[in-house]
């Protein structure tokens, strides 16, 4: 009789907190109306699931992704901003790197948006080579996954499907929509159904839970975890044009940075320096752009084997 009891109080507990997921995250409404997902998909017994087992590992996440985010994470913002696209798409940079610029996958995907060889130089031009990769500059890389998520929402129509063609292809979301016959988002992450791939599955409730934890400050009074992404990121990335040849390693001592950091933001450089063409951009932080051309141009005089000398102070 006991045993029962317990068992009793178990289930009860088990489905409160089940049920009580919308006042846990009142952030939900907010997020599926961004992906386009309907607002009753919060009652899905397999989300629920999926949000009570992973809250607190991937709260975990969300810290250590914040905190690695620097100067990223306002960048991305504004780049979402400008382009007319919804911030919460962040998320997907999220969980594609966790906001790191080096992140490399065990496919060879790379940069904070994981593009492959193949997508970045034939779907954007972007350059990837020993010396220059530019799937890891954030600025290029950002400005092609807003692009790449634009250019599949076109196809799909529909934001949530678009976010779990990011991760399987356009080919496989189609296959899967022939497949169950509907586009409803609880019927497609079915295990049971088994209409995408797992991995598909787990990946669009992964970046829903990412955005309902950090965009929870905004509907709930105690829960301050989202803020931590503009409290500890308050500085950016701006672009500022070089001479060819130009080394990080010289480039931060004018900045007066850790070299480190500014490798950090520039991580497509593969030698730490500049390519030589005409009109290269760097990344620096915004904070030190007006420092940048104070010092830049005065501290810079030709040498002669074409490479640039700095004047010492």
């Amino acid at each position: 009789m006991k045993f029962y009891k317990l068992l009793i109080i178990s289930l009860f507990f088990t489905s409160f907190s089940y049920a009580d997921i919308r006042s846990e995250f009142p952030s939900y409404s907010y997020v599926l109306t961004e992906f386009d997902v309907d607002e009753r998909f919060i009652d899905n017994a397999e989300f629920k699931n999926f949000v009570h087992k992973n809250k607190r590992e991937y709260t975990k996440r969300y810290i250590n992704a914040v905190k690695r985010g620097g100067l990223i994470i306002p960048t991305i913002k504004e780049m979402m901003y400008q382009k007319d696209i919804s911030p919460v798409f962040l998320y997907i940079a999220m969980v594609e790197s966790a906001f790191d610029p080096e992140a490399v996958s065990r496919t060879g995907a790379g940069g904070l948006w994981q593009f492959t060889v193949n997508t970045g130089t034939k779907e954007f031009n972007l350059h990837v080579g020993k010396t220059l990769d530019e799937r890891y500059d954030p600025i290029r890389a950002t400005d092609s996954a807003i692009k790449y998520l634009y250019k599949i929402n076109n196809n799909l129509n529909s934001w949530y499907l678009t976010t779990m063609a990011y991760n399987c292809g356009n080919g496989c979301v189609n296959r899967s929509l022939k497949k169950a016959g509907t586009r409803d988002l609880g019927t497609l992450i079915s295990s049971r159904n088994g209409y995408i791939k797992a991995e598909t599955r787990k990946y669009i409730q992964k970046v829903l839970l990412m955005a309902m934890i950090g965009e929870n400050y905004l509907f709930k009074s105690n829960d301050n975890l989202g803020e931590m992404m503009y409290t500890i990121n308050k500085d950016s990335i701006t672009p500022v044009n070089v001479r060819s040849g130009e080394s990080l390693v010289n480039l931060s001592k004018i900045l007066n940075m850790n070299t480190y950091y500014l490798e950090k933001i520039n991580a497509h450089l593969k030698n730490g320096k500049v390519p030589h063409r005409h009109g290269y951009k760097i990344n620096i932080p915004t904070s030190k752009v007006g420092m940048f051309y104070n010092r830049y141009t005065q501290n810079i005089q030709p040498a002669r084997t074409g490479y640039l000398k700095y004047a010492q102070r």
